[in-house]
């Protein structure tokens, strides 16, 4: 087992640019290196590095490390992305018989700034030597490095959820009828960022901060704050018939005559999971054609099998018929709505039901239960239900926000979708679309979604300040992932 590599470099650079523009960039970088350290050309790796660096470390000491430490382990059998942090990109190296961890980032010309192996399990601490004729640039360089890199040095709890994080996501993307995923972590303040697999199968392509998933379900969450948001800025109430807004013809009905705006958030309305007459023209689309004129027509014959208010029945009818009423009462879309309400004022940048412009190449394909291609799922009037798509540096600014709500009538709104509102057991309350599970004497709020090629998971325990976003580009599901890193943050 390699105890420790001698030689680091950590070179302090003002350059900063986005995780999209470098990341593609340190790939090639880092493809190159696997190359050439497989073919045992040291020059070519030390051609890599940019001049501060190689200023800070000699090419004779290079050699050395090549040669007594990292060249004995073998080739390096894979390079796999673990996450970003502090501007630095973390890698798990792959040999025959052993495993590092490569913390790598360039400078603005592609080479090569910061190189620094240590053991995978990141329990030992890295000794780092510097030339012993170096100028006092480089001194104070490595001075600050040195002291930087001991901030970085992380506690036993954190290596503990790095490896439980890389290890559910690796048994994740191993199997053959998954793809691509990616996790999202907030602690203390932190935002840390996983990636794992391919965003298409055979690509070699990992996922990152810019790629956008069918989030399904959890889009209810934000079709309750937008609600929420209505009864706090507008004449909307929670508990105002929803026949008070829906056409004479439709209302009516007198077994609609119960059913309040806080039923159908509480899945309490009576309302089954979905409307008998939603009768896909494609199996593989199945919301696609179904507009407002068949949901009205299902509404205006529906006949009453559950009271309101007297059982928790998980209902996407139900959320389609907040997002489509509050859709009218605006006179706009559903999706105009969430992005000019919520999105715009939350920085939700990435967040919408129709990726356009520049997301569409960010847009990856969706992956059914076998494996196989399936078409990403299109909604008229069902948005609310789970129409929209979303990124992984969304989904956590969005829990942040719901961690510590702005000082507004959103920020109250937010809050007013925590407020227990129905009691499903003696463990779980519900608010406002959000799960509410009782473990340890904390509250966990959660919501997963899934389409027929998408899985995704969110939760965030407000006591603790922490939040876990999980999406991946195929129908298998990611709760277990979720549920597992929350539990141990917890502990």
């Amino acid at each position: 087992m390699l105890k420790y590599i001698a030689i680091t470099i950590f070179v302090l650079s003002a350059y900063h640019t986005s995780f999209a523009q470098r990341h593609n960039q340190e790939q090639l970088v880092l493809q190159q290196f696997k190359n050439y350290f497989n073919k045992h050309l040291a020059d070519s790796i030390y051609q890599q590095w940019g001049r501060e660096a190689q200023q800070t470390v000699s090419k004779k000491q290079l050699d050395t490390l090549l040669e007594k430490q990292l060249y004995p382990l073998g080739n390096i059998q894979a390079a796999t992305f673990i996450r970003k942090k502090d501007g630095l990109s973390h890698y798990k190296l792959t040999f025959p018989n052993d495993t590092l961890q490569l913390i790598l980032s360039i400078d603005s010309s592609n080479h090569i700034q910061t190189f620094y192996f240590k053991p995978y399990q990141g329990a030992l601490k890295a000794q780092i030597n510097s030339a012993q004729n170096q100028s006092k640039t480089s001194k104070a360089a490595n001075s600050a490095a040195s002291e930087q890199e001991q901030q970085r040095v992380t506690s036993d709890n954190d290596n503990r959820i790095d490896l439980l994080v890389d290890s559910l996501a690796l048994q994740y993307t191993k199997r053959k009828n998954t793809c691509g995923l990616t996790i999202g972590l907030l602690v203390d303040g932190s935002m840390n960022y996983y990636y794992y697999g391919e965003t298409i199968h055979g690509n070699n392509t990992l996922p990152d901060k810019k790629t956008l998933f069918e989030i399904g379900s959890i889009s209810k969450t934000f079709t309750a704050i937008l609600l929420a948001y209505s009864s706090i800025q507008d004449s909307v109430k929670l508990d105002d018939p929803i026949t008070k807004y829906l056409p004479d013809s439709v209302a009516s009905n007198k077994d609609l005559t119960n059913i309040t705006f806080r039923n159908l958030a509480t899945h309490t309305a009576g309302l089954p999971r979905l409307p008998d007459n939603l009768l896909p023209s494609e199996e593989l689309d199945p919301y696609k054609n179904y507009d407002v004129n068949a949901l009205f027509s299902y509404l205006r014959n529906y006949k009453q099998h559950q009271k309101p208010d007297s059982l928790y029945e998980y209902s996407n009818l139900g959320y389609g018929v907040i997002g489509e009423l509050l859709a009218q009462r605006y006179d706009s879309s559903y999706s105009e709505l969430i992005e000019k309400k919520l999105c715009q004022p939350l920085g939700l940048i990435d967040t919408k039901e129709f990726p356009d412009g520049d997301q569409l190449q960010h847009f990856i394909p969706t992956y059914n239960n076998e494996g196989q291609l399936t078409p990403h799922w299109h909604f008229q009037a069902l948005s609310g239900a789970g129409a929209l798509k979303s990124t992984v540096t969304d989904l956590l600014q969005y829990a942040e926000a719901n961690l510590n709500p702005p000082k507004t009538p959103l920020g109250q709104a937010i809050v007013l979708t925590h407020k227990p509102a129905w009691l499903v057991s003696e463990t779980q309350d519900l608010g406002l679309a959000w799960h509410i599970d009782i473990e340890n004497f904390l509250e966990i709020f959660w919501h997963n979604g899934s389409t027929l090629g998408s899985s995704s998971f969110l939760a965030f325990v407000p006591d603790k300040k922490f939040a876990v976003v999980v999406l991946a580009n195929a129908a298998p599901s990611v709760d277990q992932i979720g549920r597992s890193i929350i539990k141990k943050l917890i502990e």
